[in-house]
């Protein structure tokens, strides 16, 4: 039986950071995309939505994923 050493580990961290940073990435993405393609109620919403997800954006696309999708004209 192996017991788990900090030396064994130390491959573990930096992968779970690169997979972290690549999965927020895929939902910036997808969240810029989808912004894109949609049709909002206004333009200046869809242009607010733009502005979000390049300054802030840490949090946008969460944001914009929970309430984004009660402002666009259809819901998918």
């Amino acid at each position: 039986m192996e017991f788990i050493t900090p030396s064994s580990m130390s491959g573990f961290i930096p992968n779970a950071i690169l997979l972290t940073m690549v999965l927020y990435g895929i939902l910036w993405i997808w969240s810029l995309v989808d912004l894109l393609k949609s049709e909002f109620t206004d333009n200046s919403i869809k242009m607010l939505w733009l502005l979000l997800l390049v300054f802030l954006n840490p949090v946008a696309p969460f944001l914009y994923g929970h309430f984004a999708r009660k402002q666009k004209l259809r819901y998918r």
